[in-house]
């Protein structure tokens, strides 16, 4: 695990070693530098496999192909003895080296032949180019920027704001974007001229100036029908080999654990495997008196059954606000889901005993686990009922008070969003500001990336999805999965020196998710279903049937506690009016309808904070943006 840098055509030689520099948290173990003429490659090494001759960047035997990469290959030793076979010489037990003598062998085709999460850059010197690879899930991020012929990139976007020759203009169609899904998605970034490699996708940029990018895999789902006993039993051998894979390491491998199903699979199986006690983590709330939101005792007894090696850390909201400013300068651009502050908590906590950690990220995703999905099953079935009744249930429930609580407010969200055509109802479902809401404050009236999630769409029938809920599949893997939680859980976890591993989201895993029919997921009422079948004789029933809490904390109520203090501190009517991004007395209208019981925008609330949070670190760096 590692971050990246690289440069092509620019002249400043110390450029490299600044940005390595900004990547130390990434990989503190040691710096490798390559620099020959107009071409450099740098890299951060976190040393997990190959810990003493697993150094990058590294070359084939003649020097004229070198590579750096971030992430994890996980099934290197068969790819190596495949190209052992085929004459190739290694100098190292490294899945770096993997990487070189693959790309020798297969040329662009060689990222087939890898199973495991990855940013990759590989210089061809015969053939004078700079080859980008992201994983196909979009586990490692990596960002670049080009002009003429020139240029640079790196795993953060943070790094690449060393460059002196970059003009950084902010973009207002991503913040548009940001205020409609939490997160600014790719291939824009916060500024005009940096991008964000898509998952699944090469940039191949030759040194001239020309380039161009292309897909390497997608998701495709098929016609073929099985029983299920036989996805149940398929499912079961991928769980138990994904989690081999993940457990390759040279150093001890721990878990994060919830009370959930996800990651309960995840410490089961991997216990199994281990040869030695594994390390599990737990995070709590402190000032909470809402049950839902703890899941220590429930974790501790799992732990205990198990024979983990198990802690705990609790928090409280102050905890949580103390560490926003630092979590939003790690993440690189404004990013509003309320668990990124958690996840560098727990995170930071269990990097001092553990370098690597598995987490059941992704088991929501692939099998039907989030509420939204059971209730976009109901609107389905709304569907078929005349909409003046639809309307007479909205009007009854709109007018329940928000102090009923947290499931109230998102119950008067979930009907007030009603639709009757499905795409439209699950862009408003995901999205937060209206487009009046948006044009309002920022002077925009544009849906730019809802067009690209009704694109998705279409393009999820084209890869053979049937019906709405195969599309939405689709859709979410290519967006709310790599852009929102994969994003925050790279970002949050590498700030605090620790590698996570999602064995949930290995591809063959997805690509059989893909295929399972949506009533294998959510049955009888139950989400999950599948999943819960493929595990039923490892998992106990309590947590087969336990219900979902997320790992999520209490936004509301940290807001009501806190509401004052993050207003006093973020939301500066001076700052805004200077920048003019947003309409300051818009700004002020939402805090002051949250302040007064409208509870339904905390998350509108919470965005705003998070984003002139994210201005303030900018300017306190003394980065200068137009």
């Amino acid at each position: 695990m590692c971050g990246i840098i690289g440069a092509l055509n620019l002249g400043d030689r110390r450029l490299l070693h600044e940005m390595c520099d900004n990547l130390v948290h990434r990989g503190p173990d040691e710096e490798g530098i390559f620099d020959e003429k107009n071409i450099g490659l740098g890299i951060r090494r976190l040393s997990i496999i190959d810990v003493n001759g697993g150094q990058q960047p590294i070359s084939n035997e003649t020097q004229d192909i070198w590579t750096v990469f971030n992430g994890e290959i996980y099934n290197y030793k068969e790819v190596q003895q495949e190209l052992i076979n085929k004459g190739h010489k290694f100098q190292t037990n490294s899945d770096t080296e993997t990487i070189v003598h693959a790309y020798e062998e297969y040329g662009l085709d060689f990222v087939k032949k890898l199973r495991g999460m990855f940013a990759i850059a590989i210089w061809d010197n015969r053939q004078k180019k700079i080859i980008l690879v992201r994983d196909r899930i979009g586990i490692k991020p990596l960002y670049y920027w080009i002009e003429e012929n020139k240029l640079l990139f790196a795993s953060e976007l943070k790094v690449l704001l060393e460059c002196d020759e970059i003009k950084l203009v902010i973009n207002k169609n991503a913040i548009n974007d940001y205020f409609s899904f939490l997160y600014v998605p790719p291939p824009k970034t916060i500024f005009k001229n940096i991008y964000k490699l898509l998952p699944g996708e090469i940039l191949i940029f030759n040194q001239n100036g020309e380039y161009k990018t292309q897909k390497y895999w997608d998701i495709k789902i098929s016609n073929e029908q099985h029983n299920e006993a036989t996805y149940t039993k398929k499912l079961r051998h991928l769980l138990e080999e994904s989690i081999d894979l993940r457990m390759v390491s040279d150093v001890p491998v721990g878990v994060l654990l919830s009370s959930g199903l996800d990651s309960s699979i995840v410490a089961t199986l991997a216990a199994k495997k281990s040869p030695y006690e594994i390390n599990t983590y737990t995070v709590g709330f402190e000032d909470t008196k809402d049950k839902s939101y703890n899941e220590l005792k429930e974790s501790r007894e799992f732990a205990e059954k198990l024979g983990t090696n198990h802690s705990e850390i609790i928090v409280n909201s102050q905890d949580s606000l103390n560490q926003l400013d630092e979590v939003v300068w790690q993440l690189d651009e404004p990013f509003s889901n309320p668990t990124t502050t958690l996840n560098y908590i727990i995170s930071e906590f269990a990097s001092r005993s553990s370098k690597v950690v598995l987490s059941g990220v992704g088991g929501d995703e692939m099998f039907g686990g989030y509420p939204k999905y059971k209730a976009l099953k109901i609107f389905d079935n709304l569907s078929k009922i005349p909409n003046f009744l639809i309307k007479d249930l909205n009007v009854l429930i709109q007018k329940l008070p928000d102090s009923s609580g947290e499931n109230i407010v998102k119950a008067k969200r979930f009907f007030g969003s009603w639709k009757k055509d499905q795409i439209e109802q699950y862009i408003s479902f995901v999205t937060y500001f209206s487009n009046e809401e948006k044009e309002k404050m920022l002077g925009i009236n544009d849906e730019p990336y809802e067009n690209e999630i009704k694109k998705m769409f279409r393009k999820a029938e084209e890869q053979g999805a049937k019906n709405f809920f195969e599309k939405m599949f689709y859709v979410e893997s290519k967006s709310y999965l790599p852009n929102n939680i994969l994003e925050y859980t790279d970002k949050t976890s590498m700030a605090a020196s620790l590698e996570t591993r999602e064995p949930l989201l290995d591809h063959k895993i997805v690509e059989l998710a893909a295929n399972i029919p949506f009533n294998l997921k959510i049955k009888n009422n139950s989400t999950k279903y599948i999943l819960k079948q493929a595990v039923k004789d490892i998992i106990p029933k309590e947590v087969l049937n336990r219900k979902k809490l997320g790992f999520t904390p209490p936004l509301i109520n940290w807001l009501n506690k806190d509401i004052k203090e993050l207003e006093s501190k973020y939301i500066l009517k001076n700052k805004i009016k200077e920048r003019g991004i947003m309409e300051y007395d818009e700004v002020k209208k939402i805090f002051t309808q949250f302040k007064e019981g409208k509870k339904y925008n905390y998350m509108k609330v919470w965005s705003i904070i998070c984003l002139e949070a994210w201005f303030s670190q900018i300017e306190k760096r003394n980065i200068a943006i137009s």
